[in-house]
């Protein structure tokens, strides 16, 4: 399962969203990798998906989620994803 999240710039809200899935990716044995929108990365990955909204969580390039979830909610996202591909 490939995990990206794309967050806009390094600002306090993008660290903490990165952050809270850093942690549950970790938890879950999953690994997370980071695209900023202000790159050439980020932004072609922005145009690819078609994205209007950041930070997104984006899983074998789907869109899965939108903004900045709490710990809770983060880790539903992703328990229930696990269970889809097993």
């Amino acid at each position: 399962m490939k995990i990206q999240l794309i967050i806009m710039g390094r600002t306090e809200q993008s660290q903490a969203t990165e952050n809270i899935w850093q942690e549950i990716c970790e938890a879950q044995g999953l690994s997370l990798a980071v695209a900023d929108s202000e790159t050439e990365e980020g932004q072609a990955l922005v145009e690819k998906l078609a994205l209007r909204s950041l930070p997104a969580l984006v899983v074998n390039d789907r869109v899965i989620a939108v903004g900045q979830p709490d710990k809770v909610s983060a880790r539903r996202i992703l328990q229930i994803l696990d269970e889809k591909t097993d």
